[in-house]
């Protein structure tokens, strides 16, 4: 436990000290004048957990939850899909969620989770920036027990822990 702890702790320091990205003109520019302006930089993943059907006859929704952190901009947010999520990106792209708190998105696609953040949300920009950064977790599933309300399934989460820490990769222009 201390190991992974520790793990976690290096791989946030490595990630404050500076983007896996490079910051386009337009932004730097933006945020010269803004002391407030914080390029993400790396997240963590708390607790993520996905619950999916396993009969063929369940039309229950997959159900994801977790909990987001980014230590550079100091947002903490939970995070969560089921049936009644509303695809919060651009038409004709892949779906993305919000999180609770909206600056901060996710899609799941594939066994991958990519994280978005809105970069610098208080400088004035016509066309905003965000970072983005994707994770692919080892996942152990388990039969989760049958409830009323969602059926029989299974119930996965990641296999070498409970926390997940990676880098954003890249800060483009929200998509339209």
């Amino acid at each position: 436990m201390v190991q992974a702890i520790l793990g976690v702790a290096t791989a946030i320091s490595g990630a404050a000290a500076f983007p896996m990205y490079l910051i386009p003109n337009s932004m730097l520019k933006a945020s010269f004048d803004n002391k407030d302006c914080i390029f993400p930089k790396g997240f963590v993943i708390q607790g993520f957990q996905i619950w999916s059907p396993t009969k063929a006859n369940n039309h229950t929704t997959t159900v994801i939850d977790f909990h987001y952190s980014d230590y550079s901009t100091k947002i903490e947010t939970g995070c969560h899909y089921n049936s009644t999520s509303v695809n919060v990106g651009p038409e004709g792209l892949v779906a993305r969620y919000a999180c609770n708190n909206a600056i901060v998105q996710f899609i799941w696609q594939n066994g991958t989770l990519t994280l978005i953040e809105r970069a610098c949300p208080e400088l004035d920009l016509s066309r905003p920036f965000e970072a983005a950064g994707s994770v692919r977790p080892e996942l152990t599933c388990v039969d989760a027990e049958p409830s009323s309300e969602r059926g029989e399934g299974k119930s996965c989460f990641p296999t070498e822990g409970r926390m997940i820490a990676a880098n954003f990769t890249s800060l483009q222009p929200t998509p339209r």
